[in-house]
């Protein structure tokens, strides 16, 4: 594969009212060998580089301790997609994942993730978006994190930011 360079990464995390948890990541990069557009054009090494994608962010989520309501859960990437925005250089990958979380109706539920500390080599940004019937209490996470309303919460964390590997929401309904 090409030297291709990661440029930014954005997160999406809608939690339903049952606590469905459904995520998208998407990937921008800068392709200047075009690795990725070269494959979208044969149907067998797109499909063969969309499973090998799959299974690699499935690895890196196993090796994340991801826990809601005392209850371990086991996020898993349902599926890959590849795109591109103006140019052929610059593509992106869209991650979906899902997992479910036990729901506790008259107390405080949480939301946590373990995971190894790193340096962000991109700037991202990570999007949850509760069930109107939640109320976000508490947000412990690397990066700049504000609440709107009651239900919305951004994380931004800039290029070369320490991540300290742990985050936690704490929500009620």
């Amino acid at each position: 594969m090409s030297d291709i360079e990661p440029l930014s990464a954005m997160g999406i995390i809608n939690v339903s009212q049952n606590l469905e948890f459904y995520q998208t990541i998407i990937f921008e990069y800068l392709d200047i060998e075009r690795y990725y557009f070269s494959i979208s054009e044969n149907i067998e090494r797109l499909e063969e580089e969309l499973y090998r994608l799959k299974l690699s962010m499935q690895q890196i989520l196993d090796k994340e301790e991801v826990v809601v309501n005392d209850r371990r859960v086991r996020p898993k990437v349902i599926g890959v997609d590849l795109g591109f925005n103006e140019e052929p250089e610059e593509p992106y990958l869209s991650y979906f994942i899902y997992f479910k979380g036990k729901l506790k109706r008259k107390e405080e539920n949480y939301y946590e993730n373990i995971y190894e500390n790193v340096t962000a080599e991109y700037p991202f940004t990570v999007y949850w978006f509760f069930s109107p019937r939640f109320k976000v209490k508490k947000v412990e996470a690397s990066g700049d994190i504000q609440i709107f309303g009651k239900n919305i919460v951004v994380i931004k964390v800039q290029e070369g930011e320490k991540i300290n590997g742990y985050e936690r929401i704490i929500f009620e309904v």
